[in-house]
């Protein structure tokens, strides 16, 4: 059971999250509402035991270590903390994933055979960027699952992403109702239309605090005083800016186009 009590978040500028207290088991799923984004990215390095919190408390099963947090619970799809990087191709970010994986490296995987039994066999060669969101969200789910520890999935602002609001919710619906019962937390924007369970709410700092929204990689590390270069940060392409690929990798982004 995920126990958060008046956590609180303090930026480097101002305060991030004011006092939000959340109760979540295993086989459930809950929606926590928070703006801007860079709120939401604090709650979700928090509640996943990424981050201490300012003041409050967080625990997983009545364990406040945040080492306990952190070895049950995944951080998913974090913009500017670990969201998949645009320049990568899907068996890049595979084999990357599955090599995080607790445990002796025989034991685990390899990228090839793991996306042949999962169904992703035929973007393997796809840059992240060209595939469907709806896939990328539940492949990156599936690479969290894969750590045989893991019993809470936080994921960070899902809405932000080209999808219909039932689609994300439905796979979050199937992690949680799964064999594994995973506890999900979505952190969002705001509640979806159809969604007609109770959804907890950050209470929101003064609304000049709010101005801090910056979408930046940088500046959401910076804010958070977070170390720039231990966490991955996006390769950014300036707009207007020429690519040009070898014939072997654009014959792959033809392909990929053509099969989404």
């Amino acid at each position: 059971m995920l126990t958060a009590d008046s956590i609180t978040v303090k930026g480097r500028h101002d305060q991030l999250v004011a006092p939000t207290s959340v109760q979540l088991q295993r086989g459930e799923l809950q929606l926590l509402v928070a703006e801007p984004q860079i709120s939401r990215t604090a709650l979700a390095l928090v509640l996943s035991g990424r981050m201490e919190p300012s003041s409050g408390t967080v625990a997983w099963n009545a364990d406040p270590k945040l080492r306990s947090l952190r070895k049950h619970s995944a951080l998913v799809d974090s913009p500017g903390i670990n969201e998949p990087e645009s320049h990568l191709k899907v068996r890049d970010l595979v084999a990357e994933d599955l090599g995080l994986i607790p445990g002796p490296s025989w034991r685990k995987p390899g990228a090839r055979k793991w996306m042949a039994q999962h169904g992703f066999g035929d973007i393997a060669s796809c840059w992240i960027d060209a595939i469907d969101p709806g896939r990328l969200f539940e492949l990156q789910l599936l690479l969290a699952a894969e750590n045989p520890r893991l019993e809470l999935l936080i994921v960070d602002s899902p809405d932000r992403h080209d999808l219909e609001d039932e689609h994300w919710l439905e796979t979050l619906e199937d992690f949680a109702s799964s064999h594994r019962e995973f506890a999900v937390l979505a952190i969002v924007s705001r509640p979806p239309q159809h969604w007609d369970q109770q959804t907890g709410q950050d209470a929101a700092p003064e609304p000049a605090a709010l101005q801090l929204a910056d979408p930046s990689t940088g500046y959401i590390q910076e804010e958070l005083d977070l170390g720039l270069d231990s966490l991955p940060t996006n390769e950014l392409i300036p707009e207007n800016h020429d690519i040009f690929l070898p014939a072997d990798e654009l014959a792959d982004a033809v392909q990929c186009e053509a099969k989404e």
